[in-house]
């Protein structure tokens, strides 16, 4: 393990530390000194380049197996049964031999595979009553657990995707846009999803210092999950407000409904960047930082930009965007430097 590796790994078992109370702030902080981290993180790049890699291979397989293949659907689904098997015993061949980034990359692309072969089963067995919602469903709750029991963050990615894909569909394409889940429309029974799924996040994070011990770093997905649903359907909230016919008639906000999610949005927004600095959580400032500089952009284009004309509202938007990015990165290299005083 080089240095900045054990580092990182020193320093988010700090930031667990600090959020589960068990050392204070100055004891935090004195201790983060003594383990900087400021290097590029390959470990993790070479990670999603095996992830992008893996899939990529299995897609040219398939396309390749297609052209020179006349396929039935009975047999495109027993091949896709068949590659999820040898890609899971594959993977399970490679963590044995310490290739574990390489053996959970091949667990993800069949579960891929199993994905592909619940639609075309669905396809085979279709009754026609168009319920593509539920198929997702059925894969959720088989990739879910299994990344658990394989303690795979990456299915719990993919498990995540496809509850969020699941939720859209069946609360919107399936029921009707204009139908109602628990007396909420559209973007609101995502904001009411994601405040659950952050609440399960954290406790999941708290139960990561004893029982969960085995799964540390998952309630970090839940979390993000979430917080990305909740921004998304803020997002449209603050431009068309609380609408619910999609294919009606154009429903006009008014711009006090307009005002009150924007103000919830932005409200959210600072909540996370002053927890996430209070907590040493740096996701949370992520995501508050990245939405609030969104919504600041999103208001002057969908407001003010048509009075500044093209070459106003280009200019500005682009004299702020250089603005912001000197800023950051000055920000950036007095991090680099105050960690490199207290590395030597």
């Amino acid at each position: 393990m080089t240095p900045q590796s054990r580092n990182a790994v020193i320093r988010s078992e700090l930031d667990q530390l600090l959020r589960s109370g068990d050392i204070d702030g100055t004891t935090y902080r004195n201790l983060s000194e003594l383990y900087p981290v400021t290097s590029w993180d390959w470990c993790s790049l070479g990670r999603w380049f095996l992830v992008f890699g893996a899939i990529s291979f299995a897609a040219g397989v398939a396309i390749f197996v297609r052209d020179i293949f006349d396929f039935t659907l009975e047999k495109l689904a027993a091949s896709l049964a068949g590659a999820m098997v040898t890609l899971f015993m594959s993977g399970q061949w490679l963590k044995r031999r310490d290739w574990r980034m390489i053996g959970q990359s091949l667990e993800l692309v069949a579960a891929f595979a199993l994905i592909g072969l619940s639609f075309v089963l669905g396809t085979i067995y279709s009754t026609g009553s168009g319920d593509w919602p539920t198929l997702l469903l059925i894969d959720f709750a088989i990739i879910l657990p299994a990344s658990y029991l394989l303690c795979n963050k990456q299915l719990l990615v993919l498990s995540s995707v496809l509850l969020f894909i699941w939720f859209g569909g069946r609360t919107g394409y399936i029921s009707g846009w204009g139908a109602y889940w628990f007396g909420m429309n559209y973007p609101l029974r995502f904001v009411a999803a994601s405040g659950g799924i952050v609440a399960m996040g954290f406790a999941h994070m708290m139960g990561e210092g004893s029982l969960l011990s085995r799964y540390r770093g998952f309630a970090k997905i839940w979390i993000s999950v979430g917080l990305f649903l909740g921004e998304m359907a803020l997002w449209l909230l603050s431009i068309f407000g609380n609408f619910e016919l999609i294919d009606g008639p154009w429903y006009k906000a008014g711009i006090g409904e307009l005002i009150l999610f924007n103000g919830l949005w932005a409200l959210l927004n600072v909540a996370l960047i002053f927890a996430g600095s209070r907590l040493s959580f740096r996701m949370l400032t992520g995501y508050g930082a990245t939405f609030l500089i969104i919504q600041v952009y999103t208001l002057f284009f969908t407001h003010l930009a048509e009075g500044f004309g093209v070459v106003g509202s280009a200019f500005t938007a682009g004299l702020s965007a250089l603005v912001l990015a000197f800023v950051l990165e000055k920000r950036r290299r007095n991090r680099v430097v105050a960690n490199e005083k207290a590395d030597i």
